[in-house]
């Protein structure tokens, strides 16, 4: 009995001693190796870090790194797979040298972490790290080699006509390896230039785990309205093979001087059209007015036409153009005629007395009409002939000698672009002066708008005496022809009197 509960316990203790046994944890190895990530992509090009973290027992002092480039085949760990060796740099590969380097040299603070520089297609594979000749850690990290795909950036400023600006252009990969080679196009409407500025500025960024550079140039000019809408192009080229490059387009904030179209001078009862453009970016606001009064057309496009069918008198006049360029305010202006059918006015008629005929004629019309006497080709002997022009009307004198003024018929006929009128003037007698001979003294009884027409005549005779010359195919310039006038006041007695007259405002 006592030898069954002997062989019972002694089963117990022996399953209990097995059971704890394997419920105890392995003990822990002391060389461990982390990488983050485990995979890596590189562009061609750019650059590779390899981030990596690793520990040792605590009684190794660690010298040197080792790294190994993985043959497709065979052990890895071997001298002639070295391509990155921290105390002996001569013993790595020569396509590895000065392109491999430790983001951390003091291996005391268990970083192996490495930047590839300047990747190459035959830099993908897997990689293993080394401690001294201490040991080797049997986990490695892949690297796989793409495309050169990742684009630089383009910094544009807000750019203004006439400041000066700064592009700056950076270049993807932020590595330390050779310096990329920036090169700036211009491609406007035909135009292209290969390369403008190649400045290049590093700037270096370091922390516990990576340290890159960063490579940007910089092309600074003063825009201008040309500039607006061309395409900059910033090209980027590592190791003389890799190729990649951004296209921006070019906004330039500019406005130019309104400019106004169209036919100034307009028929009555035609159509006005008016167009204000200008060249502006962002689009300019654009309002018509007319006197200084609102028009009926307000316009938000670069192009604002205004257009007013069956137009009349009235719409003659001066016409603004506004133009609002965000904080800037420009104005053009153009003046409008509207042109009508001259009219021989109320007031033109004739005065016979002492065998010479005075006859004045009355026209208004725009443009100013022309005036011309069917008599004057009559009658050969002649006296004179006024014009003076005030505002739109005109007023034409003539004075002849006439033998018999029964069968006498006076037409006045006044004519411009518009079209002709012509009207048969009244002739009145006035026997109770003198007779005279020839050309004389007359006293008209009539008053024109209110100014009497013996001085109206008497102020017109020296200015239309070159008009009337020209008319008659002459080509004599006042100067050299002699001075003809005659007097229908008293009151002016001299030509000397009749150029001051002639020189005052009308």
């Amino acid at each position: 009995m006592w030898v069954l509960i002997s062989a019972a316990l002694l089963l117990s203790l022996t399953e209990r001693s097995t059971c704890d046994t394997l419920a105890a944890p392995p003990k822990a190895s002391p060389w461990t190796i982390t990488f983050s990530p485990a995979e890596i992509t590189a562009e061609k090009g750019l650059c590779a870090v390899i981030s990596c973290t690793f520990t040792h027992p605590d009684n190794i002092k660690p010298t040197a790194a080792i790294w190994f480039k993985c043959p497709a085949s065979g052990k890895c760990d071997q001298d002639k797979n070295i391509m990155f060796h921290s105390e002996t740099p001569s013993k790595a590969q020569k396509g590895y040298k000065q392109r491999v380097s430790l983001l951390e040299t003091d291996l005391t603070k268990k970083n192996c972490s490495v930047i590839i520089n300047d990747i190459r297609e035959n830099d993908a594979g897997e990689y293993q790290f080394r401690l001294h000749s201490l040991y080797t850690y049997p986990k490695k990290v892949n690297i796989a080699v793409s495309a050169l795909t990742q684009k630089p950036s383009v910094l544009t400023p807000a750019l203004t006509e006439g400041e000066p600006a700064t592009l700056t252009c950076t270049a993807p990969g932020m590595c330390s390896g050779t310096p990329p080679n920036i090169t700036w196009r211009w491609r406007g409407t035909g135009d292209n230039i290969t390369e403008l500025r190649d400045n290049i500025t590093i700037q270096e960024r370091e922390n516990l785990t990576t340290m890159t550079t960063t490579h940007f140039s910089t092309l600074t000019f003063t825009p201008s309205a040309e500039h607006h809408n061309m395409m900059v192009t910033c090209q980027v080229t590592f190791q003389k093979n890799f190729q990649i490059e951004e296209t921006v387009t070019l906004n330039v904030t500019y406005v130019k001087d309104p400019q106004i179209t169209g036919n100034e001078m307009v028929k009555e009862d035609g159509t006005l059209d008016l167009t204000c453009s200008v060249d502006s970016y962002p689009p300019s606001d654009i309002t018509w007015s007319k006197n200084g009064t609102s028009a009926p057309l307000q316009n938000y496009t670069e192009n604002a036409t205004l257009t007013i069918s069956n137009v009349t008198r009235e719409h003659s006049g001066e016409y603004v153009c506004t133009v609002q360029h965000l904080n800037r305010t420009m104005t053009a202006s153009t003046v409008v005629t509207v042109m009508y059918l001259p009219v021989i006015l109320p007031g033109s008629g004739c005065v016979d007395q002492a065998e010479v005929m005075t006859c004045v004629c009355v026209s208004q019309g725009v443009p100013s009409p022309l005036i011309v006497w069917p008599l004057l080709e009559l009658n050969t002997e002649r006296c004179s002939l006024t014009t003076s022009v005030l505002g739109s009307s005109v007023y034409s004198t003539i004075s002849v000698p006439v033998g018999n003024h029964n069968n006498t018929t006076v037409e006045c006929v006044s004519r411009n672009v518009v079209g002709v009128v012509r009207e048969k003037l009244q002739v009145t007698q006035n026997k109770s002066q003198e007779k005279q001979r020839g050309c004389g003294n007359a006293v008209l009884p009539w008053t024109i708008a209110g100014v009497s027409l013996s001085v109206t005549v008497a102020l017109l005779i020296y200015l239309s005496k070159n008009a009337y010359i020209r008319m008659q195919g002459m080509n004599v310039k006042p100067k050299e022809e002699e001075s003809t006038y005659i007097s229908l006041d008293k009151k002016y007695t001299s030509q000397e009197e009749y150029e001051v007259i002639a020189r005052r405002p009308r």
